[in-house]
């Protein structure tokens, strides 16, 4: 990135090929001394491969691991838990692969299976002990880490009425975000007696919402600011966490 009159300007430092059909997601290792030294970078497609890269000690970018053989269909979405030790991968085969960097080499070692159609995104709890994963089925899945790389589903959130294209963490609290083909961002949260409930409803109606599907979603670091996307109105919207993040 470099700076001209005072504005950043993006320039393409590497070009990383391999994926041989369209990539769908990206993910930054967040501790990259958990699969080895130097920047860890994830990659997934609809070629149903993930590739893992790493910038080599002269600068280049090399694909270090190729998972596949697990997915059968586009691998949509990847994320790196919190410590950097595991890669959740959600695939339109509707499942989601668990991967643990161990020995040398990354292994499936959970497959999460439950939801009926496509698994659209997953995203871990900023503990990196919930993981969430959505779906063409209408349907939020909250899953919890249990020892041995186990997984058990806790709560099947089923107030949307369309594919629910993406879900995301709040980055510090655990409060999730979803976001929908039927318009609607929903913000979920626990009572306190492990009962998750729907706490928020943002739509157009109330004047804070999209008028068609909402794509994606993201908080900034501190976690007080979210923006969400809609592609053909071509509109942001930008939303306080006072407000959206206010739990009952």
């Amino acid at each position: 990135m470099a700076m001209e009159g005072g504005v950043a300007e993006l320039r393409e430092a590497h070009r990383l090929t391999g994926h041989t059909d369209r990539v769908w997601s990206l993910a930054w290792n967040p501790s990259p001394g958990a699969a080895g030294a130097g920047p860890v970078l994830a990659s997934c497609g609809g070629d149903k491969a993930v590739r893992i890269w790493k910038r080599a000690a002269d600068g280049s970018w090399q694909c270090s691991d190729v998972l596949e053989d697990t997915h059968n269909r586009t691998v949509r979405s990847c994320a790196w838990s919190p410590d950097g030790k595991l890669l959740a991968t959600a695939s339109f085969d509707s499942t989601t692969a668990i991967w643990e960097y161990s020995g040398g080499d990354f292994e499936c070692v959970a497959t999460l299976e439950g939801h009926e159609n496509e698994v659209k995104s997953v995203s871990w709890s900023a503990s990196g002990s919930l993981l969430a994963t959505c779906s063409r089925d209408k349907s939020v899945w909250i899953w919890e880490m249990q020892p041995g790389n186990d997984f058990e589903c806790v709560a099947v959130l089923q107030r949307h009425t369309q594919d629910v294209k993406m879900v995301q963490w709040h980055p510090i609290l655990d409060v999730l975000v979803s976001v929908s083909y039927d318009n609607s961002i929903r913000v979920w949260a626990d009572d306190g007696d492990d009962e998750w409930h729907c706490v928020q409803t943002l739509t157009e109606a109330d004047n804070c919402g999209h008028s068609s599907t909402v794509w994606a979603l993201s908080f900034n670091q501190k976690g007080d600011r979210m923006v969400t996307c809609r592609s053909l109105q071509k509109l942001l919207m930008s939303y306080s966490c006072y407000s959206v993040m206010t739990v009952h």
